[in-house]
């Protein structure tokens, strides 16, 4: 067009894209940016991902600016983002408090990773074909928006098995520290101080520090413990705290009831294990199928070739 190199014009459109989001960025952030306010794990999470993780660092700032205007956001009669956050809220409490972000920051990440994902996806395609491919890039930027979702439901399952393999484990140090003479209480603050200095991290350590907070404010160990099962979907937890709540009526040492328990736990591990290695020679076969058809494609392909310029 009038004698000008395509890639002129793809240059110039660059330079457009770059003067308007320039302006954007001028226009859209606030002077003062309003934060949601941490405290806690989350605030001591926050704090060593600053310290260590120089892309957490980077796009914190630009994921508040985001927050800032999804805090704001009112609900509609086709969006309720109210109902958004308290699914979100819940999520990123049993997933371990992913990145140390709140409803509105995981929001704000959301869009990041969109824009993220448009900005490489344009300059992709340009590099590649000398054009930037728009639609391309607008696909993948709804893709990226997606993606924290995925992350946020895969810690949330990563943070569920680790709490179950580290179960019977905390059940152990628990009972010898009641069979050493302490009671419930004092056994628990042990277990979680020593677990919380050797891993901050631990999740089974996290929840049973909720536990101990709930019962020094006041709350009765079955409520605590019920509580627990609330925030964490474990089979295996759910099915030890419904026995320590039959002993309670009952009136059996609690000792003896989470030995018992603990191996009853083992066992359902290994039981689960066993079941899911037989399943996997039969999950196995239908890859195996694909690969061996692509085999036979690749061999009779070459045979007919051969014969053929014979």
């Amino acid at each position: 067009m009038f004698g000008i190199p395509t890639q002129v014009f793809a240059y110039l459109s660059v330079i457009l894209i770059f003067i308007a989001f320039s302006l954007f960025v001028f226009g859209f952030v606030p002077d003062e940016v309003e934060e949601d306010e941490i405290f806690g794990y989350r605030l001591t999470k926050r704090k060593r991902l600053l310290e260590n993780n120089d892309l957490y660092a980077i796009t914190l700032p630009l994921i508040k600016i985001f927050a800032h205007y999804f805090r704001s956001m009112p609900d509609t009669k086709f969006f309720q983002i109210s109902k958004l956050r308290m699914d979100l809220r819940d999520k990123l409490m049993r997933s371990g408090f992913m990145g140390a972000f709140t409803p509105n920051e995981f929001l704000g990440l959301c869009c990041v990773s969109a824009l993220g994902m448009f900005l490489a996806l344009f300059f992709l395609t340009m590099m590649m074909t000398g054009l930037p491919q728009i639609p391309v890039a607008v696909i993948a930027s709804g893709v990226g928006f997606y993606m924290p979702f995925l992350s946020l439901n895969g810690a949330i399952v990563e943070r569920l098995m680790e709490i179950d393999r580290r179960l019977p484990y905390t059940v152990d140090l628990l009972v010898l520290s009641m069979r050493a003479g302490l009671d419930f209480m004092t056994a628990l603050d042990r277990v979680v101080t020593r677990g919380q200095e050797q891993n901050p991290d631990d999740p089974m350590c996290q929840e049973l520090g909720v536990v101990l907070q709930e019962m020094r404010v006041g709350t009765a160990r079955s409520d605590a413990l019920i509580n627990l099962c609330e925030r964490v979907k474990s089979d295996y937890l759910q099915s030890m705290v419904g026995t320590i709540l039959q002993s309670e009526k009952r009136g059996s040492p609690l000792a003896n009831v989470l030995e018992v328990q603990v191996d009853t736990i083992r066992n359902k591990r290994t039981q689960k294990i066993e079941k899911m290695a037989s399943q996997a020679a039969v999950k196995i076969l239908m890859p195996l199928m694909f690969i061996f058809g692509a085999v036979i494609v690749v061999v009779m392909g070459a045979m007919v070739l051969k014969i053929m310029n014979q």
